[in-house]
């Protein structure tokens, strides 16, 4: 009976991540929404007509789309039968400035490639780490709050509230996981922190074992990314060897062991929860809190789950002190964000910014023509017609006005664009990439999108509204409850006429 359990278990995960079911010659062709407005269906059709192929909802080029992931683990851009395809390993770094101020969290990546040990140790890195070896952990923790530094994966939530609450568990076997799984079609910045910047990286993870007295750690990293995974593999391996990791950080006689783990396939898997069923070898499905990671988390042990920017962030808040770091930015929210902005932009690239910068300003200085519309924050995110622009990008201001900055990914959707179409293409990524845990996301998306394969009339819109409003009050996660909010916002921009068709924009 034991065995039957374990292969049912092994089936009913292998039937959860796309990885695990797909052809490994496979072509990765990009359809999240940066790719599929630069004319992903038609190089989606062009590798099919050569071989086997499938969609992916984000390769993390979304400055160069369309794009697509070869089975050698290399990167194409633009479509093959035109000539334009562009294969090169590594590609270059994508264009990195800051706006109004020099950039804080991409220094390095503004200036090259910090991958190795000696080149980022020249530079700085693990010098805070040093320094906090010496420090009471309380210091840490209290430096962290008092800087007002906020996750920036999308939740916003306190990052020294969420350390000081793991420290306060009572089994002290406690975990720092580093999220990795950027999922959001037009967001790239973890990738290129996790490529070009990996230490800053282990040493923010590194920062938070020492305040939380963690001595394990994962990095869990998307499939889509491997050159990410082999980076941040590497950097362990020479940070270990060279005893700035295992088993005595820095010579302090303290253990902190970080291994790499590979998504297999699932937007989802971003959400903490989902991600430490993952890491545990179950499917990727989002969990009911309480009890919260902090408390009961990857393998019930307290712990602490993290975003990539978020981590290379805390060694320089703690390096900078709590009074000048907090002094960046605004009253809610303190310090910079990196921004994702697309092809659709004349400039595109990563941009930092101090909190408080008008919305605007940044998409004006990205330069091309004026948008119909930006995606920001991806599919949790919003749709920003030009009279919503006028905000500071600010987690807390832009709340008040219902825009979810989540993880600052920036969309340009031009004019012309069928928003009928982009409605489809919302909800075929929602109902493919539900977690199926609960009946309101999994059902409902699946119910919209085959009332929107239809003319877009005036039923089909009240319909497809009630089942928006379905998943928003009644779905477990933020997958289900914030998906419907953007796709609203489309929904509205759709004519009665609208024609029912099921091809890609």
């Amino acid at each position: 009976m034991s065995n039957a359990r374990s292969i049912a278990r092994e089936r009913s995960v292998a039937s959860f991540y796309a990885d695990r079911h797909a052809d490994p010659a496979a072509v990765r062709v990009c359809r999240g929404t940066s790719c599929e407005l630069a004319g992903a269906s038609g190089v989606f059709e062009s590798y099919a007509a050569r071989g086997p192929c499938r969609a992916v909802y984000c390769v993390g080029y979304c400055d160069r789309s369309p794009a697509a992931l070869l089975p050698d683990e290399r990167i194409a851009l633009g479509d093959p039968p035109a000539g334009s395809m562009v294969r090169e390993d590594p590609l270059p770094v994508p264009a990195v400035r800051a706006f109004g101020r020099k950039p804080l969290v991409a220094a390095r990546i503004a200036r090259g490639d910090f991958s190795s040990l000696a080149a980022a140790r020249r530079d700085g890195a693990y010098s805070v780490l040093a320094r906090a070896m010496r420090q009471p952990r309380e210091e840490i923790l209290d430096t962290l709050e008092r800087s007002g530094e906020r996750g920036r994966g999308g939740g916003a939530f306190s990052t020294g509230a969420k350390w000081r609450a793991a420290a306060r568990a009572a089994n002290p076997e406690r975990v720092v996981v580093a999220n990795g799984d950027e999922g959001d079609p037009g967001s790239f910045v973890d990738r290129v922190l996790l490529e070009a910047d990996p230490h800053a990286v282990l040493e923010g993870m590194a920062l938070c074992a020492r305040a939380i007295a963690a001595q394990e750690g994962f990095v869990y990293v998307r499939s889509e990314y491997p050159r990410a995974r082999a980076r941040i593999s590497a950097a362990i391996a020479e940070a270990r060897e060279a005893g700035v990791l295992g088993p005595s950080v820095l010579g302090s006689g303290e253990s902190f062991e970080v291994s790499v783990v590979s998504g297999r396939g699932s937007y989802v898997c971003g959400e903490e929860t989902a991600l430490l069923n993952a890491l545990e070898g179950r499917r990727g499905e989002v969990r009911l809190r309480p009890p919260y990671p902090t408390e009961h988390g990857y393998a019930g042990r307290p712990t602490v789950v993290n975003n990539v920017e978020t981590l290379a962030n805390v060694p320089i808040v703690l390096g900078m002190g709590a009074e000048r770091y907090a002094g960046l930015g605004t009253p809610a929210c303190s310090g910079t964000k990196v921004l994702s902005l697309n092809a659709g932009f004349a400039r595109p690239g990563l941009v930092e910014v101090e909190f408080g910068t008008p919305l605007r300003a940044v998409i004006e200085d990205a330069g091309g023509a004026a948008p119909a519309a930006v995606v920001l924050g991806g599919p949790m995110g919003s749709i920003l017609a030009p009279d919503a622009w006028d905000v500071p990008i600010c987690y807390a201001a832009m709340a008040e006005r219902g825009i979810q900055l989540g993880h600052g990914g920036l969309v340009a959707v031009p004019k012309g664009t069928d928003f009928a179409e982009l409605l489809r293409h919302g909800l075929r990524f929602m109902s493919e990439e539900s977690c199926g845990r609960c009946a309101p996301c999994a059902l409902g998306s699946r119910a919209a999108l085959a009332r929107a394969r239809g003319d877009l009339d005036a039923s089909s819109r009240a319909e497809l509204q009630r089942l928006f409003g379905v998943m928003e009050q009644a779905s477990l996660c933020a997958f289900g409850q914030l998906v419907p909010g953007p796709l609203r916002a489309l929904l509205e921009r759709c004519a009665d006429h609208a024609p029912a068709r099921e091809s890609a924009l």
